[in-house]
């Protein structure tokens, strides 16, 4: 049986009803960091663990149906309701390409300019809730947390190190969805109507 962690077990449990099949999978691939993805196996393990726990009300049978419909083996993005296989029985929240290209590194101005550059698909994916320039700052946290296989507190870091060392611009940052985007580009974003 493939080795769990009850942090997961404990993070995925308190979401309950809300828990959808990409937390689980998000949960997993940043406890589980030595590799890019999760396996696919432990992923299942994880799912029969909520699904056995009296105070979880999991549907087994709808999370791996929810699996099997968003599996993809497109190496780049292609939206947001997918889950990419990486090979050997893995997948994951982001394609082979990013953790090939991105994988181990916590540098936030390398990500933003390589989802500019090399997945424009994936910053006109943003969702139409998000509002402003850039890559949501959530969204560009989990990216660096789960292709960087790190925890979610070292990606803030992270973060707060770029825009500290003027690296990175980012929008309202008390706002949750706050548009995090490279300092050479804050001229391009800037509302020049507040110039007075």
């Amino acid at each position: 049986m493939a080795e769990l962690s009850d942090d997961v077990l404990e993070e995925a449990a308190h979401r309950g009803e809300t828990l959808l099949v990409e937390d689980l999978v998000s949960l997993a691939e940043r406890a589980h960091d030595d590799e890019p993805g999760i396996e696919r196996d432990r992923l299942t393990t994880y799912a029969e663990a909520l699904a056995e726990r009296r105070d979880v009300d999991f549907d087994l049978q709808a999370f791996d149906k929810g699996v099997a419909d968003r599996l993809t083996d497109a190496e780049t993005w292609t939206d947001r309701d997918r889950l990419y296989e990486l090979g050997d029985g893995r997948l994951s929240l982001y394609p082979a390409e990013w953790h090939a290209a991105l994988g181990g590194s916590t540098d936030v101005a390398e990500y933003i300019a390589f989802l500019e550059r090399d997945a424009p698909e994936f910053v006109l994916d943003r969702g139409t809730a998000e509002v402003g320039p850039g890559i949501p700052q959530q969204k560009l946290l989990d990216i660096v947390a789960v292709v960087g296989r790190v925890d979610r507190e070292t990606a803030r870091a992270a973060l707060a190190d770029a825009r500290d060392a003027g690296e990175v611009v980012e929008d309202a940052d008390q706002h949750p969805q706050a548009g995090v985007y490279l300092r050479d580009e804050a001229e391009t974003y800037r509302d020049g109507t507040l110039d007075g």
